[in-house]
């Protein structure tokens, strides 16, 4: 599946009724894609850090994405964000999220000791570690 086509299963509904408090917005995360299956979620679960997930989509491959989040709405643009930018951001998670035909492919990716991209650095080993927690 392609990120023009993950973006067309995007939980637009969902997405919009959940709660829009700083601290990680687990459940936009969580949620980001209809019929998805959340295979692992990290939150590095402080007053500010990162939030990595990794999904089964409905065509069975798997997409994984992270975010960072602040402490307060001066430093997490998730607390108190309109509809649009809400959409925007959910948006923006699936196009930077990396997309594998296996979990084996996932794991192959989260297990390298460096990275193209910074936003993977520091929490690639935390959603693999959950991945493996969590059977997979």
């Amino acid at each position: 599946m392609a990120r023009d086509e993950a973006f067309k299963l995007m939980n637009k509904e969902v997405l919009l009724k959940l709660d829009r408090c700083a601290g990680g917005h687990d459940e936009h995360m969580k949620q980001l894609i209809k019929g998805a299956k959340v295979i692992a979620h990290w939150n590095e679960e402080d007053y500010q850090g990162r939030v990595a997930t990794c999904i089964q989509l409905p065509n069975g491959g798997y997409m994984i994405y992270n975010d960072y989040y602040g402490s307060c709405g001066g430093c997490d643009s998730w607390e108190d964000a309109t509809d649009e930018q809400i959409l925007k951001m959910c948006q923006d998670l699936i196009y930077s999220s990396q997309i594998f035909e296996s979990l084996e492919q996932v794991k192959e990716f989260l297990s390298q000791e460096k990275f193209d991209s910074y936003s993977w650095e520091g929490c690639s080993k935390e959603l693999l570690n959950e991945i493996k927690t969590n059977g997979n």
